[in-house]
């Protein structure tokens, strides 16, 4: 059997307040760890152009949040496959919120997606190809 511990610790390079982001790997457990440390608890006003945005994660888009010409993750042919349903009518705990962000052209890898009833029909729809 091999040894594959180590002791060199894993470091990462910051990925900074933003307020745009350019062809990068995101990893959102990163950026939210920097957006609270930085005073705040959602990650609001950024613009991700081209990234990979990468889980795993789940995401509570709140106002104002765009998902233009993104992929959003692998269905399997089922769009709800990416869409958790709160428990709760009043609130969820542990995904990361967003307000006001837009997302162009990403990838997204590991991520779910969470909000209202309507964001969640909403966003079934668009990725089943129905969205009117």
């Amino acid at each position: 059997m091999s040894d594959t511990s180590t002791s060199d610790p894993i470091t990462l390079t910051p990925l900074g307040p933003g307020p745009e982001y350019r062809n990068l790997h995101v990893w959102l457990p990163q950026l939210f760890l920097e957006t609270t440390r930085a005073g705040s608890l959602i990650i609001e006003n950024r613009t991700f152009t081209r990234c990979i945005i990468e889980g795993p994660a789940v995401l509570l888009p709140l106002d104002g949040c765009d998902f233009d010409g993104c992929n959003l993750g692998d269905t399997g042919g089922d769009p709800q496959t990416l869409v958790l349903r709160p428990r709760s009518p009043q609130s969820v705990t542990g995904p990361i919120p967003l307000r006001n962000c837009r997302f162009i052209n990403c990838d997204f890898v590991g991520v779910g997606f969470t909000g209202t009833e309507r964001f969640q029909d909403d966003m079934i729809a668009a990725l089943d190809g129905t969205a009117q």
